[in-house]
C-alpha cells in the first residue's frame, strides 16, 4: 500500500515535536515536586505517543513498521484517568504517590493481557490484521474504542462533580494558569468525545479519528508557544503557601465574615492610611490569618481587597444625585483614595472606565 502525506501529516510531526519538546523543558523544572506534575508529564508522553500513531495512520507507514500495532491502545486508556488525578492532586497538594491511584490504570493493564498475543504474533498476522482494520471492520476497533468512549464520560462526569464538590476554592484557582490548562484539557477531551460518539453512531471511519489528533497537536503548539514566551504557566496551588498555617478552611470563612463585618459597619476601608497591620489590630487577628483568608477565599490580594471595596463607595457616592456637584477629588478622598491619580488608576482597574466616564453614563 503506497504511503500518503498530507498537510495533516506535517501537523502532527510539529504536534508531536512540540509535546517531546515540553515534557524535557518541564521535567527539568520543579514541577516534578508534586504528583499532579508527574502526572501531567506521563499525560505529555502519552499524547505524544498518540500524535506519532496519527501519524503512522495518516501516512500508512503502520504498515511498514507492523509491530507498532496496538501499543498505543492501552497507554490511550490513561488519558482520561491521567487528567482526572492532575486536577485531584491539585486541588489536595498531595505529593506523594499513592497505590490507590493504580486502580484508574486496570483498563491500560486488561489492554495489555487483551493484546500480548498480537504483540508477539507475527509480522505477517499483523499485516492481516491491519487489512481488516483499513479496509473492512475490525471487532476490537470497536471494544476498545466503546470502552474508551465509556471511560471519558466517566471521568469527565467525575471531573465535574470534583470540581463542584470544591467550588468555593474554583473561583480563585481559576487565575492559576496550571489549573486553567488541566480544565481546557479536560474540556478538550470533552470535545473530543462528542466526535468519537459521532463516528460509533454514525460514521466508523478511521480516518475521522484524525481530528482527535488534529485537536491534541493544535493544543500542544499553543502550550509550547505559551511555554517559549515566558509565561508562567505552570504554577503551584497557591493553598501551597498557607501549607504551615494553623488556619483551617473554616477558621478562613470566620476571618473573612469578621473583615467583611467590619467594612460594613465602620467602611474603615475609607480610612487612606489602612494597613494590613492596622485591620489586624482592629480585628485582634494576625494579620498572616487576614492574607491567608482573603487569598484563598476570594482569590485576590489585601491591597485588591480594599480597593474593590474604596471603588465600590466611589459608585454609590457617583450614582447619588446629591452628589453630582461634588469634585471627583472629593468623592475619591471620601472613598478612601489619597490622590485623583490612584483614584482613576484604581477605579479603571476594577471597573474598566474611568469615574468621570462612569459619572456620566449616570447623568
Amino acid at each position: 500500500m503506497e504511503i500518503q502525506s498530507s498537510y495533516f501529516s506535517y501537523l502532527f510531526a510539529l504536534g508531536m515535536g512540540q509535546s517531546v519538546m515540553l515534557i524535557l523543558a518541564l521535567s527539568r523544572s520543579g514541577l516534578k515536586r508534586y504528583l499532579s506534575r508527574i502526572y501531567f508529564l506521563i499525560f505529555l508522553f502519552i499524547v505524544s505517543l498518540e500524535i506519532l500513531y496519527g501519524l503512522l495512520y495518516q501516512t500508512l507507514s503502520i504498515f511498514s513498521y507492523p509491530h507498532f500495532l496496538r501499543v498505543n491502545t492501552p497507554f490511550v486508556l490513561g488519558i482520561a484517568p491521567l487528567i482526572y488525578l492532575c486536577i485531584k492532586h491539585f486541588l489536595s497538594n498531595e505529593r506523594l504517590f499513592q497505590k490507590k491511584d493504580l486502580w484508574h490504570f486496570i483498563p491500560s493493564f486488561l489492554a495489555i493481557a487483551y493484546f500480548l498475543p498480537l504483540y508477539f504474533s507475527s509480522a505477517t498476522s499483523k499485516l492481516s490484521y491491519l487489512d481488516v482494520m483499513f479496509n473492512h471492520f475490525h471487532s476490537d476497533s470497536l471494544i476498545f474504542g466503546v470502552t474508551r468512549r465509556v471511560q471519558q464520560l466517566a471521568y469527565l462526569i467525575a471531573i465535574s462533580l470534583m470540581i463542584k464538590k470544591d467550588q468555593s476554592k474554583i473561583k480563585s484557582l481559576l487565575k492559576n494558569s496550571y489549573f486553567r490548562i488541566l480544565i481546557a484539557l479536560a474540556f478538550l477531551i470533552g470535545v473530543m468525545w462528542v466526535f468519537d460518539m459521532y463516528r460509533i453512531l454514525f460514521d466508523f471511519d478511521l480516518y475521522t479519528g484524525i481530528l482527535n489528533t488534529v485537536l491534541m497537536s493544535s493544543a500542544l503548539i499553543y502550550l509550547t508557544i505559551k511555554l517559549l514566551s515566558k509565561e508562567v504557566i505552570f504554577q503551584d496551588n497557591p493553598a501551597n503557601k498557607y501549607a504551615s498555617s494553623g488556619l483551617s478552611p473554616d477558621g478562613e470563612e470566620d476571618v473573612l465574615a469578621s473583615i467583611k463585618q467590619l467594612f460594613e459597619s465602620q467602611k474603615v476601608y475609607t480610612e487612606p492610611g489602612l494597613t494590613l497591620s492596622g485591620l489586624a489590630t482592629t480585628l485582634s487577628i494576625p494579620s498572616p490569618y487576614i492574607s491567608q483568608a482573603i487569598n484563598n477565599r476570594l482569590g485576590m490580594s489585601y491591597n485588591d481587597f480594599v480597593n474593590k471595596h474604596k471603588v465600590e463607595e466611589a459608585q454609590r457616592l457617583l450614582k447619588d444625585p446629591a452628589n453630582h456637584k461634588l469634585t471627583l477629588l472629593y468623592i475619591a478622598q471620601c472613598a478612601g483614595f489619597k490622590s485623583s491619580s490612584a483614584f482613576n488608576a484604581v477605579f479603571k482597574k476594577v471597573t474598566g472606565i474611568t469615574p468621570s466616564q462612569f459619572r456620566k453614563s449616570q447623568t
